[in-house]
């Protein structure tokens, strides 16, 4: 059997070719044209290494695929990545791919070109290897990662259900870990509403909104450790229509992460006795919304993955750790559907959503992609 590394090594000039010319394109999430331009020449990658590819064409978003591979073995594998990015039009050109030392710069080029790449080629160098123990290994490429993943979520879990394992290409932390836990996220939208005034000349008459909302949001972030690992950040207040007016009106979006699901009830119970209570006399405030992402928790599946993960690390020679995040993926919704989920597997990198500093560890590559075609191959042993 030819050796992964041998067979990876081999292949990284066409894997930066890759990167460089997906790294210049704008994919940015409502960029369709872009992401679309993308999602074709991953299509055409995938098909070229004999993968069933199957279209999911979209109108709002860029379109998606599955590409899979089948042959007489029982284990199912199930990866995931996105071909969207949080850039807007104009910015790869103003920010293109280059490299220097070890490093190579550019628009997504960790979040998540490289991740998408070291699924193909990982892939790849397991079929030239003449690897075929599997029923099936699939990867799913999506358009709107990078806003949550409304339409895609609802399409992949036909692919994810029932596999032995969920391999989520996001990339490796700075540190090399890999993940097996991500909070949960929840986005609520805290509306007051008061009564509105003449400022200067009867503001007694008015009940102050903002006033109010202020109060509410100093209440909801003492919330913060209410249980272990939760956070909670009023983001973003508006309210009021100019400076000589008692507003009447003032809003807040807040957002909320947890870290156990169990724990989702007992903090929206908390955030409502929060707001049950009156600020200002003649002020009424309303909460809305709920947990978006459900939490990807760390169970003794997903910790045999790690096992697994870090035994084919240790056979090419460096060592990796699990760690916990706050920020959410679509391992999130795998991992609520029950399949063991592991995330974080594509190469290091950093600066993620910064344009000017985005990078990726280009000796990073050869390992990572080793160690995830290893993953594969011991799962399926399993």
């Amino acid at each position: 059997m030819p050796d992964l590394l041998t067979l990876l090594t081999a292949a990284l000039p066409d894997y930066l070719h890759d990167l460089e010319t997906l790294v210049s394109i704008d994919c940015g999430t409502r960029s369709k044209r872009g992401v679309d331009a993308a999602a074709k020449i991953l299509r055409e990658r995938f098909a070229d290494a004999g993968a069933d590819v199957l279209d999911f064409p979209q109108t709002e978003y860029g379109n998606m695929f599955y590409a899979r591979w089948r042959n007489k073995g029982r284990a199912k594998i199930f990866m995931i990545g996105h071909a969207d990015t949080v850039y807007l039009d104009g910015t790869a050109a103003d920010h293109p791919f280059r490299k220097k030392g070890s490093r190579a710069y550019g628009c997504g080029v960790i979040d998540m070109k490289a991740g998408l790449l070291n699924g193909l080629f990982a892939l790849r160098a397991l079929k030239q290897s003449g690897f075929d123990n599997f029923a099936e290994i699939g990867m799913f490429v999506n358009s709107e990662e990078e806003i949550g993943s409304p339409v895609s979520r609802e399409i992949y879990p036909q692919f994810a259900r029932g596999a032995d394992a969920a391999l989520v290409l996001e990339p490796g932390r700075e540190s090399g870990a890999i993940v097996s836990a991500r909070k949960g996220v929840g986005t609520y939208t805290l509306t007051v509403r008061g009564k509105s005034a003449h400022a200067g000349v009867e503001p007694e008459k008015g009940a102050n909104a903002i006033v109010a909302l202020g109060q509410y949001a100093a209440e909801l972030h003492k919330l913060n450790g209410f249980r272990t690992g939760l956070t909670l950040n009023v983001g973003q207040i508006r309210g009021g229509i100019a400076t000589n007016v008692v507003p009447d009106f003032a809003e807040a979006k807040i957002d909320l992460r947890v870290l156990r699901a169990q724990d989702a009830s007992a903090v929206e119970a908390a955030l409502r006795a929060v707001i049950a209570q009156e600020k200002i006399a003649g002020t009424r405030a309303e909460l809305s919304g709920g947990i978006t992402k459900p939490p990807m928790e760390k169970t003794p599946a997903s910790a045999r993955l790690v096992e697994i993960a870090q035994s084919a690390a240790r056979e090419l020679g460096f060592e990796v750790e699990d760690v916990l995040t706050g920020g959410g993926s679509d391992g999130n919704y795998t991992a609520a559907l029950g399949v063991p989920t592991l995330d974080a597997l594509g190469p290091v990198g950093g600066k993620a959503h910064n344009a000017a500093e985005e990078y990726l560890d280009v000796d990073s590559i050869v390992p990572r992609a080793a160690m995830l075609a290893k993953i594969m191959m011991r799962i399926a042993e399993r």
